[in-house]
């Protein structure tokens, strides 16, 4: 599913003033479009999606978030997001594809440039996913 196919949008607020990073560009490239894709996957039927990319700086970070305002997870979901093979309970509101290696993923990948990631998600509402990476 596309964004576009959803009539969704993406606003980016870059406000890093310094976004040198060391790593590998393809997977980095490919853990941003993983964090995307996932926001227009899981978002609600009957809004369009709202996709808010933000990126900041701490003294020796880059830190990125994406933010949605889709289905959002349970508690359990969230603790869960990163394992390897799990798969949200979207109940019958989604047919969403995949086998739960997206988001392991990401995070074997951040760790791998000594990143970090975290989660904030409320049901209902939405979910935020902060990605800090070493400023180089």
């Amino acid at each position: 599913m596309q964004l576009y196919d959803k009539s969704g949008e993406v606003v980016m607020h870059l406000n890093a003033t310094n976004d040198m990073i060391r790593g590998d560009e393809v997977h980095i490239n490919n853990l941003l479009n993983n964090l995307i894709d996932n926001a227009v996957k899981y978002s609600k039927s009957d809004v369009p999606p709202r996709i808010v990319i933000t990126t900041t700086n701490s003294a020796k970070y880059l830190i990125i978030q994406v933010k949605d305002n889709g289905i959002g997870m349970s508690k359990e979901s969230v603790k869960r997001v990163f394992e390897k093979f799990y798969r949200a309970h979207t109940g019958n509101l989604h047919n969403v594809k995949g086998f739960g290696l997206g988001m392991s993923y990401v995070k074997d990948i951040i760790e791998g440039h000594n990143g970090k990631i975290k989660v904030d998600s409320t049901l209902g509402k939405g979910t935020t996913f902060t990605v800090e990476l070493p400023l180089a």
